[in-house]
């Protein structure tokens, strides 16, 4: 009965222990996945582009593109990741390229950006863009545009979806992102948003050359230099300043 009794006792023991490692090692790999930085890279066949993903969020590109070239690479979360996204670094670029923070959500799709900087083109100059509104984040004033694409390419294949563009009226390269303002702006214009999925700090390449090196999760040291987005939108004729209303 002793030995019945200090057998019980050791097995007991032994299981506490396997029990407290095996919660250690689930708990170590919860907070790993927590902490690893997701990763964005998508190239068409004509991209010409340079891409090394760093250590945790750090990413450098660039590029030079060929005739209809295009791509979207960079660093950021997954779904249920930071609602305050920082980042610092350098983007420069001759041509049509995006720095964005930028993501999708299903049901519905919808594919947005958060435009923090550019090179020729302004996103929100499309004739079949739609202005919602202004508002304030983070420093900054944003202009909440919205356009359709039809038969294009998404994460779910060719579809037909709406593009939410919130586009910073002063740009900059550097500084933090309330990714929940942007998307109550959204609600408020009447632009519905589905399930969030991943979210990346991004660039996306469609036509020139440039460079860009960024850092995902380290706020600038600083002052942020900042350029006035130009407002004359050469595809809205006679149309500038075209995004008053305050949401």
């Amino acid at each position: 009965m002793w030995f019945s009794t200090l057998l019980l006792c050791a097995l007991s023991a032994a299981a506490g222990v396997i029990s407290s490692l095996v919660a250690e090692e689930i708990q170590g790999d919860l907070e790993a996945r927590q902490n690893q930085f997701a990763t964005q890279y998508w190239a068409n066949e004509n991209a010409n582009l340079t891409w090394v993903s760093g250590s945790a969020g750090a990413f450098r590109v660039s590029w030079n593109q060929r005739s209809g070239g295009n791509f979207v690479v960079g660093k950021g979360y997954r779904a249920g990741g930071p609602t305050q996204v920082t980042y610092n670094g350098q983007f420069a670029v001759n041509g049509n390229s995006y720095l964005a923070l930028y993501g999708w959500t299903r049901d519905p799709l919808v594919e947005y950006y958060v435009i923090e900087s550019f090179g020729v083109h302004n996103p929100s100059d499309n004739a079949n863009s739609t202005c919602y509104g202004t508002f304030q984040s983070d420093g900054g004033t944003y202009e909440v545009w919205m356009k359709w694409r039809v038969n294009a390419p998404s994460i779910d294949g060719t579809a037909t979806f709406p593009q939410f563009w919130s586009v910073r009226t002063r740009r900059h390269v550097g500084g933090a992102i309330n990714t929940t303002r942007h998307f109550e702006a959204y609600r408020r214009a009447g632009l519905r948003l589905g399930r969030l999925l991943d979210y990346f700090i991004g660039i996306e390449g469609q036509a020139g050359n440039g460079s860009a090196n960024i850092t995902v999760g380290v706020a600038p040291t600083g002052t942020v230099r900042e350029t006035t987005t130009e407002t004359i939108r050469t595809e809205r004729p006679g149309q500038t300043n075209t995004c008053l209303p305050r949401l």
